[in-house]
């Protein structure tokens, strides 16, 4: 694996791989957001524009509805679908073809790819494309800058370096995916070069405005009253410096919350005045959790992701939590309680 630290020189490996592969295979992380979604999207495109014939986007489940407007995403691959054991010439078969090149997005520890781990089977060389802190997954190649944003941003520069030309559906995607990460660029993961990424899309001619009321803004009204009730439980611990939000699992099957519906409804606690973390823990099966972190200032919930088995960015991260409601709301509100005492001064609020 390469372990240069050039990134520019880790670029050029990088597209030689992607010049070199007829066939390859796109994947991120579970749970996917506008950043990886964005990214691959953009990759397929990009390789289609260098003339390769077969590229396939896979992800664990399904991607998020609220991106539908990218070019690719009907064919974004539910890799649950696909029979690895099956031979792909058999007569209706789901059954996979071999891949040149497997390229991972926006993820820098295995476990998150989940069931997309398994293209890692058919495929004889992998590309990691990340910007997470200190990842740890296997690769042929591994493009990783943690100064960056977002992975939309190093996609941008992979193409900048390379001369791509930058196309209406490109842009599109990588705006995307650059406006998610950084939560509209209002996160402390926004840099000088976020913005020079994001004014050159918008030269190309999208409508940022359209793009972000997808990611942000839009929501059903029947849901309305729902909101209301999730809202209500919203919970304030130590003088309300810490919130959390319990979905329970009756709650979560009767109304069925999509993730950009939690990612809405986690940022009326997030966003409280005196709030620097927020967790909000949804519980999609009997006893098991989706646990999403967010933080302000130099709060690190990345960290405390990591020591539950989970992962993420310093003031956005996420775990899967197996047991007692009670009883891990505490685990982890101790965990939490630890890292605000150590970082006693934010910046913001």
């Amino acid at each position: 694996m390469d372990e240069i630290k050039d990134v520019k020189t880790n670029f050029k490996n990088a597209f030689a791989l992607m010049s070199e592969a007829r066939a390859i295979a796109i994947t991120m992380h579970v749970r996917p957001d506008g950043d990886s979604v964005g990214s691959a999207l953009a990759i397929q495109e990009i390789l289609f524009g260098m003339g390769k014939k077969r590229v396939d986007v896979f992800v664990d489940g399904v991607a998020p509805q609220n991106f539908d407007y990218l070019k690719g995403y009907t064919g974004i691959i539910d890799v649950n679908t696909i029979d690895f054991e099956a031979s792909p010439e058999s007569p209706n078969s789901l059954g996979i073809k071999k891949y040149d090149l497997f390229i991972i997005v926006d993820t820098g520890d295995e476990p998150r790819l989940g069931a997309c781990s398994r293209l890692r089977t058919v495929a004889k060389k992998v590309l990691v494309i990340d910007h997470h802190l200190n990842p740890t997954m296997e690769a042929t190649t591994l493009v990783s800058n943690p100064t960056r944003g977002s992975v939309g941003e190093m996609v941008y520069e992979l193409l900048v370096a390379n001369k791509i030309e930058i196309t209406q559906s490109i842009a599109e995607s990588l705006y995307t995916a650059i406006s998610s990460d950084t939560g509209r660029f209002l996160f402390p993961n926004t840099s000088p070069y976020t913005h020079q990424a994001a004014a050159n899309l918008l030269k190309v001619g999208i409508n940022s405005v359209a793009i972000n009321y997808n990611n942000f803004q839009v929501y059903d009204s029947d849901k309305l009253s729902c909101f209301l009730k999730v809202l209500r439980r919203i919970k304030f611990h130590d003088d309300g410096v810490i919130a959390s939000i319990h979905l329970n699992y009756r709650l979560v099957k009767k109304y069925g919350f999509s993730q950009d519906e939690r990612h809405k409804m986690q940022g009326y606690a997030t966003d409280a005045r005196g709030v620097r973390v927020s967790i909000f823990m949804t519980e999609k099966e009997r006893n098991v959790f989706n646990v999403s972190l967010r933080s302000h200032g130099d709060t690190n919930v990345a960290a405390i992701a990591k020591h539950f088995g989970g992962g993420g960015h310093k003031n956005a991260a996420g775990l899967v939590a197996y047991g007692k409601y009670k009883v891990l709301i505490k685990r982890i509100l101790r965990k939490v309680r630890e890292m605000v005492k150590e970082q006693k001064h934010l910046t913001v609020h």
